[in-house]
């Protein structure tokens, strides 16, 4: 199994594809892509739906997983909320299930651990550092998709 996960920020789209199964994850590759222009929004969408259809033709996921934002400010919707529209619309088309977790979802719960664990270390532990970019934003695009395998 192979899962696509996501999380945005502002000005980049992150992505990991975790393949394997919950016990034994490896990381098939994962990835930071500045984004196009904030302020044209249908330019930026343009852009967004070309890099996840992108993504989703190269890796062939069976499964999308992606950091959704709660209560994003008026700036944020146009580059954290609205290109999820456009990636669950791609997952419809192409028949891949689509989870979203918010920041309180991202737990060690989800992956049967102690409440004390950290899953930012745990990452490195399970995956290794790969750098560049290895970062908190980086580590929850791989959580993500490990959630869902």
């Amino acid at each position: 199994m192979k899962v696509l996960g996501v999380v945005l920020q502002k000005n980049y789209l992150r992505f990991a594809i975790v393949g394997g199964d919950k016990d034994a994850p490896n990381l098939v590759a994962k990835g930071r892509q500045a984004t196009s222009d904030p302020d044209d929004t249908a330019g930026l969408m343009d852009w967004y739906e070309t890099h996840f259809e992108h993504l989703i033709t190269e890796y062939e996921p069976d499964a999308i997983a992606y950091k959704l934002t709660l209560e994003p400010t008026l700036e944020q919707l146009h580059t954290l909320a609205f290109p999820m529209g456009v990636l669950n619309l791609l997952a419809k088309k192409n028949n891949i299930p689509a989870y979203e977790y918010s920041s309180r979802g991202i737990t060690t719960a989800k992956l049967g651990l102690p409440k004390a664990t950290d899953l930012m270390k745990l990452v490195d532990t399970v995956f290794g550092e790969h750098p560049p970019y290895w970062d908190k934003s980086q580590k929850e695009a791989i959580l993500v998709a490990w959630f869902r395998l």
